[in-house]
């Protein structure tokens, strides 16, 4: 199944238990309406609870989704092998795509190995726990085994503001750990939403730890400060109801997707006369929801394919790029050598006559046509690469004895072509398969065809009576 499908299925999944959820809950409303007040106080944090799940499990989803973005599993397995700066402008677009697209405070992944901090700015720093008090949160994270945790924190690239972050863990295939990356939104987003729902219901709603500890409150100074030590929470996931006195009523809920407690406290006058705005909010968040979820999803594969076309494909010819050749090159050396491996070079010739003679425009059409006839003998065989300005190469799964057919069409589709600035074109090619070396690495098989090409340019411009040196 490929990632569109199962994006689209995660989706689907997300939407329908979403509108259950919602349906589920709706009804009940209707059925805590007239039961006593403990049930119409347990029925308001319920709706509460619904409200934020909804607002900060978007968030969670959109890290979830980058930490299993092949895109940046791939760079980041090859981290080391690319360029610097190749690596960091990859992060930048990614990162600064998902800050800006979706409107967070940061977007950011830290890679294991390299211990660099990238963000939607590119490379902020280079962690150290070990000296650097506002990285301790790095080693804490990786070494609790958890798949993603919610941490509260000052973000220090953003004049320490309070900002609430959802770091994810990122491994690759083998389970090795990566790094990892997440959003990170600020806190008086969150605290806006706490006051509208405080100031509608008459109530005081907390997200404490489950040792009581405050890591959201409209009152900042409560954050990491102030302790719940008299309220109940029960980490089941059920509601725990409280009556803290006459006028004082507490409710709790365990939201295992955050890891943190929903706290809400009242004095239960408002929960009778709310009742109708509660269920308009419940159909009006369902929809909310849904259009976000779509939208974030929609935004992060349109990114993801945008930035793997852009980082693996020449954009003059559509075909693939250096950086797509080296690392297709280091993969099949790590591998055995196929039977039918066919590697090509094909360089352009009188490249240099076209552009001093006819101007540049004359040699990208030569290129462009170069690459058209390359594609159009090559292509059901393999991949092809533009690896220099009028070097390509192809490497292929085909029998040797099916080569002098290619080679044909090639000639071909060479002999058919013809531009609009120039009138002709001609390729010097070098083949070798590996079954001709079979004792031979790809590397050698690279190194016979190059010289091959070479001794073809050479029989040409003898054949043509032409100064190479002077083309």
């Amino acid at each position: 199944m490929n990632r569109g499908k199962i994006t689209r299925l995660a989706l689907g999944i997300v939407i329908v238990s979403f509108l259950l959820s919602t349906f589920a809950s709706l009804w009940s409303l209707g059925m805590l309406s007239r039961r006593n007040m403990q049930e119409l106080n347990r029925m308001l944090a319920a709706r509460i609870y619904d409200t934020i799940v909804g607002e900060l499990a978007v968030p969670v989803i959109v890290a979830e989704t980058m930490a299993h973005d092949s895109f940046l599993i791939d760079l980041l397995a090859q981290e080391d092998s690319l360029p610097e700066e190749t690596v960091i402008n990859s992060m930048k677009t990614y990162l600064s795509g998902i800050r800006d697209g979706l409107e967070y405070e940061a977007a950011f992944l830290i890679s294991d190995s390299s211990r660099r901090y990238y963000s939607a700015d590119g490379l902020n720093k280079y962690i150290d726990p070990a000296n650097d008090p506002y990285d301790l949160w790095y080693d804490e994270f990786t070494a609790s085994g958890l798949e993603y945790a919610l941490d509260v924190d000052n973000y220090e690239f953003s004049y320490d503001a309070w900002t609430v972050f959802v770091d994810t863990r990122m491994e690759d295939s083998q389970g090795r750990l990566l790094g990892v990356c997440g959003v990170g939104d600020r806190m008086v987003k969150t605290q806006a939403l706490f006051y509208t729902l405080e100031k509608e219901y008459s109530v005081k709603i907390d997200l404490v730890t489950p040792d009581g500890l405050v890591q959201v409150d409209t009152d900042e100074s409560r954050v990491h400060a102030a302790v719940l030590d008299d309220v109940m929470l029960d980490p089941d996931g059920e509601y725990t109801y409280q009556r803290m006195s006459s006028d004082r009523f507490v409710v709790s809920r365990y939201i295992e997707r955050l890891g943190w407690y929903l706290v809400v406290q009242s004095d239960g006058s408002a929960a009778r006369s709310s009742l109708l705005n509660v269920i308009i909010l419940n159909v009006v968040l369902c929809l909310l929801v849904m259009v976000i979820l779509m939208l974030a999803t929609r935004i992060i594969a349109m990114r993801t394919i945008a930035l793997a076309n852009a980082s693996f494909h020449d954009q003059a010819t559509q075909l693939y790029n250096r950086r797509a050749f080296e690392e297709d090159k280091a993969q099949l050396l790590l591998k055995p050598m196929k039977t039918d491996l066919v590697y090509v070079t094909a360089d352009v010739n009188g490249l240099k006559t076209a552009n001093d003679t006819l101007g540049h425009a004359a040699g990208d059409e030569l290129i462009c046509g170069a690459a058209d006839c390359l594609r159009a003998a090559f292509g059901r065989y393999g991949k092809i690469y533009r690896i220099g300005g009028d070097e390509f190469a192809a490497i292929l799964s085909l029998s040797p004895d099916r080569l002098p057919e290619v080679q044909h069409e090639l000639e071909a589709a060479m002999e058919a072509w013809s531009g609009k600035l120039v009138g002709k074109l001609s390729l010097s090619c070098g083949y070798v398969s590996s079954r001709e070396f079979p004792s031979e690495n790809l590397t050698e098989l690279i190194r016979i065809s190059d010289e091959r090409m070479y001794a073809a340019k050479e029989a040409f411009y003898r054949r043509s009576g032409i100064d190479r040196r002077r083309t």
